[in-house]
């Protein structure tokens, strides 16, 4: 009678132990998959952020949005809208008329010569990063 008790407590351990191997295995496996993702939102941030930084550089480097427009296409992926440029970019961050990222760019001339631009990048219509700049343009502001 003895055995028997002892083979069933061993039989209802080692259940309970392969319940707890797998309850760990399962939460692993769900923290590596929040990893993966919170990765994925990082790697999309961190392209966005370097497509604001070279459209700021773009910014600074122009006079007026038509020359903006000029330095953004690369491709025939920006264009020129209202008072501002539009560009979209593949994901691999190279100008891609089809691509995921939109870039768009303000140009909103001052009176003294001062230039206003927002810079914003989207993915898929989502906003993922806003940036305010300005340039002193002088006289040519406007134009």
């Amino acid at each position: 009678m003895k055995q028997k008790a002892q083979t069933t407590s061993f039989y209802v351990e080692t259940l309970l132990l392969i319940v707890v191997f797998i309850a760990i295995i399962l939460g692993l496996t769900q923290i590596f998959g929040l990893a993966e993702a919170e990765s994925s939102r990082s790697a999309q941030l961190t392209g966005a952020v370097m497509l604001a930084e070279n459209a700021a550089e773009a910014v600074s480097a122009s006079r007026s949005a038509g020359e903006l427009c000029a330095l953004l296409d690369e491709g025939g992926s920006a264009r020129l809208e209202g008072s501002g440029v539009s560009a979209r970019y593949g994901a691999d961050l190279r100008p891609d008329p089809a691509g995921p990222y939109e870039l768009r760019v303000s140009w909103e001339p001052e009176a003294g010569g001062l230039v206003n631009s927002t810079i914003e990048v989207l993915r898929e219509g989502r906003g993922l990063y806003t940036l305010q700049t300005a340039v002193f343009c002088g006289e040519e502001a406007g134009r």
